[in-house]
């Protein structure tokens, strides 16, 4: 039986999500948000050259980094944040699961409700507004 295709992260542009291999990836690229070299990142995975170059081309192509050659070396800078993409996915399992991304429909669910009054969704937003200003 043939997968469903994954809906795209519309939070981060329409991007594809990443696979378990590319994601172990992003994860040493996230923790150089300077930019790392392809060597450097070599030599943290067991897999034969091309399987890592395929790899970081494949994560290029969704969007997630971009590269730029220094001598015999090409150097990945993120594109997205670790937060950002991590956002990306919470909002979609709970569209998934909740059929909306409301966080007003998930505090109400939260709640034990269906959703929420009119105070109340005045109150959440105030105190998202008041979150927002402070980051």
């Amino acid at each position: 039986m043939a997968r469903a295709a994954e809906k795209p992260l519309e939070r981060i542009g329409g991007k594809k999500r990443l696979s378990a291999m590319e994601l172990k990836f992003m994860e040493i690229i996230w923790a150089h948000p300077e930019g790392i070299s392809s060597e450097e990142i070599y030599r943290q995975f067991p897999q034969a050259r091309g399987t890592k170059s395929t790899v970081l081309y494949n994560i290029s192509e969704k969007g997630y980094i971009t590269n730029r050659q220094e001598g015999l070396h090409h150097i990945y800078t993120p594109l997205v944040t670790r937060l950002e993409y991590e956002q990306a996915l919470i909002c979609q399992e709970l569209e998934k699961t909740f059929g909306n991304s409301s966080f007003e429909r998930l505090v109400a669910a939260f709640c034990g409700k269906e959703e929420l009054t009119e105070g109340q969704k005045e109150k959440v937003r105030e105190l998202l507004d008041e979150i927002e200003e402070e980051a």
